[in-house]
């Protein structure tokens, strides 16, 4: 097997050159994020098995909902994919035992490529060093965030891009990753929740 046919499915588990593009190139922030998406999906599918089980259909749902966005802001293009098709499988109350069970193989692939990235560059993981930010200047960025979130407007998505290290830096890494999860997955509802209670 060769090495180029062998990388590419690790590629597409999880493409670090695009998780990187949606936070400016900030490596020590993304690897923050990949962190993060461990601590809160890696048994996402274990979740939504036992709300299905316990008929919260609701939760499953939303489960399912966040695991998409999650995956698509760090580069998990498969497990983006096979989310939305679980998530619309909970909407619609079909039987999901193929699709979930799908998910958590691609699911498992993927923590295992975030393990095996973050073994690697360990000696980043720390914070990076944002440069400081005016307070003025801060509140102007969040007030037009707010708007454009308010106003279901996509220029949002960009915004926080744009805007990534600043944002992690002022609103800590866990609650930048809600917001730009959410704004990444157009639920600009959550996203403006997740910003509001910061302000």
């Amino acid at each position: 097997m060769s090495n180029s046919h062998s990388s590419a499915p690790t590629r597409l588990r999880l493409d670090v050159e695009e998780g990187l593009d949606r936070l400016m190139g900030e490596r020590a922030l993304y690897l923050q994020i990949l962190c993060r998406f461990l601590q809160d999906h890696r048994d996402s599918c274990t979740r939504i098995s036992t709300l299905l089980s316990q008929r919260l259909e609701a939760q499953a749902q939303l489960a399912a909902h966040s695991l998409k966005g999650s995956a698509g802001l760090i580069g998990a293009q498969l497990v983006h994919d096979q989310s939305v098709l679980v998530e619309n499988a909970i909407a619609c109350g079909a039987d999901i035992a193929t699709l979930l069970e799908h998910l958590n193989v691609l699911l498992g692939e993927t923590c295992a490529s975030i393990d095996e990235l973050l073994r690697e560059h360990g000696d980043h993981v720390a914070p990076s060093d944002a440069a400081a930010i005016d307070p003025a200047q801060l509140r102007v960025l969040i007030e037009e965030l707010v708007e454009l979130l308010r106003d279901g407007d996509g220029a949002a998505i960009d915004l926080v891009e744009k805007s990534a290290p600043v944002l992690a830096a002022a609103l800590g890494v866990p609650t930048f990753q809600m917001l730009a999860a959410a704004t990444h997955a157009f639920d600009f509802e959550t996203a403006l929740d997740a910003l509001e209670m910061e302000l």
